[in-house]
């Protein structure tokens, strides 16, 4: 239950106290798994949202930004303290020819689309990847052979270390494979600034197209999961090949199962825990490493509770 200490906000911050205390997060996240939070707050400006996370560190008392709910594992006993949904932050603009700046909670299947009406060619990867803007910079998201970092110039972020909102630029990011230099326990991408080429609308309506029905096509769109689950080990090598090669496929942990459509998709077959998720993914790391000597780390993020031995899991080799 909600601790007596999360209580007193000014006026500005408690406009985005209006959904729920001691709020199930299995409904916010795409795999359908998680406890209570605390609290569930989602901002409607880029002030409140500033503002709340502000408060909330004056006062001790930790914070989660959770965007789409995709590539996270929430632990079924929940989260004690205060997630930040930014499901309200949405603005997506075309400042100038060629350039694009989104909020934190745009949808990447939005602003995909949203660039390829304007002609704008270099979001098309993104139109699969049922994340948002926020989250797909701190990840470095990517499919199709590009990534953010290839269109990225710039995100205002505050640092909550030194409570300051500024600007970064691709180099102060420092870019690598499914990651960058900010630490989202630390710093919140707020608006990311993108620049794009101009191109013939038609031709980049039809490869959006085509990358949105790939992904239907080769992923277990109808059943609740993570998005990818282990990174891809090397370039020649992909965690999906490796672990279907090692025969995957097969592995099932309680209602927690690996997708017979494609072996790097676990998904919830109707009430599985975090507990039982935790564990397939071991299994599956086990049949890869058994079979290849290759040691696969998780994509997804965990948030909550988990004991010392499911956090095995997320450890490099």
């Amino acid at each position: 239950m909600l601790d007596p200490k999360f209580s007193t906000y000014s006026n500005k911050a408690a406009k985005a106290m209006d959904d729920a205390i001691n709020a199930p997060l299995a409904r916010h996240t795409t795999l359908k798994i998680g406890g209570e939070a605390d609290r569930l707050c989602q901002p409607h400006t880029k002030d409140e949202l500033v503002e709340l996370i502000d408060g909330l560190n004056t006062k001790g008392e930790p914070w989660f930004i959770l965007g789409g709910g995709s590539n996270l594992l929430v632990s079924s006993e929940g989260f004690r303290g205060t997630v930040i949904r930014t499901t309200n932050l949405l603005e997506i603009t075309n400042p100038e020819p060629g350039v694009l700046v989104a909020s934190a909670g745009a949808r990447l299947p939005h602003i995909a689309k949203f660039a390829a009406s304007l002609g704008l060619s270099g979001l098309e990867f993104a139109v699969g990847i049922p994340g948002t803007v926020g989250g797909g910079v701190i990840m470095n998201c990517g499919a199709h052979g590009s990534s953010m970092s290839n269109i990225f110039v710039s995100a205002l972020v505050f640092d909550t270390t030194t409570n300051e909102l500024k600007t970064m630029s691709k180099d102060d990011l420092a870019f690598e494979y499914r990651r960058c230099r900010l630490d989202p326990a630390k710093h919140v991408v707020v608006e990311a600034r993108f620049k794009m080429e101009q191109g013939a609308r038609e031709d980049i309506e039809r490869k959006t197209k085509e990358n949105e029905e790939y992904r239907f096509r080769t992923q277990p769109i109808g059943t609740p999961n993570a998005g990818s689950t282990f990174k891809n080990p090397d370039p020649q090598r992909t965690a999906g090949f490796l672990l279907d090669k090692a025969g995957a496929k097969q592995l099932q942990e309680g209602q927690a199962g690996v997708s017979s459509l494609h072996a790097n998709f676990v998904v919830n077959l109707g009430g599985a825990t975090s507990n039982q998720v935790t564990t397939l993914l071991r299994r599956m790391q086990d049949r890869v490493h058994e079979e290849f000597d290759v040691h696969l780390s998780p994509e997804w993020k965990i948030l909550g509770h988990f004991t010392d031995s499911e956090k095995e899991v997320w450890k490099k080799s």
